[in-house]
């Protein structure tokens, strides 16, 4: 019996997904890493991480370069203008890049746990209204940001309201130029002075802080006043203060919106690079109930402010 032998089979090539998918994967993957990594192991890399991850203006470039690559490899490259489904997961990858900067919310600090021992007054007399502060980002803004993790907006109200009139002057706010106290004792390790009072409701002054002073309250714990009113500065680098001591008075000096006393602390004296620590304040009262150790809340809703009110309580 003969045999024919049948003709040879052209082979099929195998079509590998395009170039520029390999790279929105690349990307994908170091997000997962620079998010995970400061919950995983917190600390100097991994604040580090969670700047480098939290930047948007950065992820934004980078997800819209790959997406201007896609297109025109996808316009030119075979299947030109076919939008097959690698393409389709790959379009939807660098949409999913652009958002993860959004995961940043509330940054895992390594001091978490170990809160100042630091017996810490507040830092007016008088009631004060909480306008940001606490544990969560429903009331505290700055919480997504390391060295401010439990960084204090506070303000001066009457029926929660900040300020008279239509706000547009300075001295229309309860809290501009109300003196600010040391709220503990300490070494005044920077001052900076010279800062004007930015207009209310004009952010964009620099530096960010404006008018502070920086007092080393404990090894490796800095307390940061800020917004300070130019030349009402009342201590030098290299001083001593003790608690309660008037330093300064409340200003609107650097990026604000407002007068109000922003307060923080952190594990450097370098405000754009450290660690948040947990500032409790001590012996104050809250709405009437005395508090010995607590961390006051704020918050906005609809109608304004609702933060807590607190006021210091007196000397036991």
């Amino acid at each position: 019996m003969s045999t024919q032998s049948l003709p040879a089979q052209p082979r099929t090539r195998r079509r590998w997904p395009d170039a520029w998918l390999y790279a929105v994967a690349f990307f994908l993957l170091v997000q997962v890493f620079l998010y995970s990594y400061p919950h995983l192991r917190p600390g100097t890399v991994g604040w580090l991480c969670w700047m480098l991850g939290s930047d948007r203006l950065l992820w934004w470039i980078i997800a819209f370069g790959l997406l201007v690559i896609a297109v025109v490899w996808s316009l030119w490259r075979p299947p030109p203008g076919k939008l097959t489904r690698w393409r389709l997961f790959g379009v939807g990858a660098i949409v999913a890049l652009a958002v993860t900067p959004l995961m940043y919310r509330v940054y895992p600090s390594s001091y978490e746990d170990r809160p100042s021992e630091v017996r810490f007054r507040l830092p007016l007399d008088g009631p004060i209204l909480v306008g940001w502060g606490g544990n969560t980002p429903a009331v505290n803004y700055h919480v997504s940001a390391p060295a401010q993790r439990w960084a204090y907006d506070l303000v001066v109200a009457e029926d929660r309201q900040t300020h008279t009139g239509d706000g547009d002057r300075l001295a229309d706010y309860y809290c501009y130029d109300r003196p600010v106290l040391a709220p503990a004792a300490g070494e005044v390790v920077a001052v900076l002075d010279g800062q004007p009072d930015q207009p209310p409701g004009l952010l964009g002054g620099s530096p960010a802080g404006g008018n502070q002073i920086v007092i080393r309250v404990a090894d490796g714990q800095y307390l940061f006043l800020c917004h300070l009113r130019r030349g009402t500065l009342q201590v030098q680098e290299g001083g001593q203060v003790v608690s309660g001591q008037p330093v300064a008075s409340v200003g609107n000096s650097g990026n604000t919106s407002e007068p109000h006393l922003h307060i923080h602390l952190q594990n450097t004296p370098n405000m754009n690079a450290g660690e948040g620590i947990p500032l409790y304040f001590h012996h104050y009262r809250c709405e009437g109930r005395l508090v010995e150790r607590g961390m006051p809340t704020g918050g906005f809703s609809l109608d304004g402010p609702s933060g807590q009110i607190v006021s210091p309580a007196a000397t036991p």
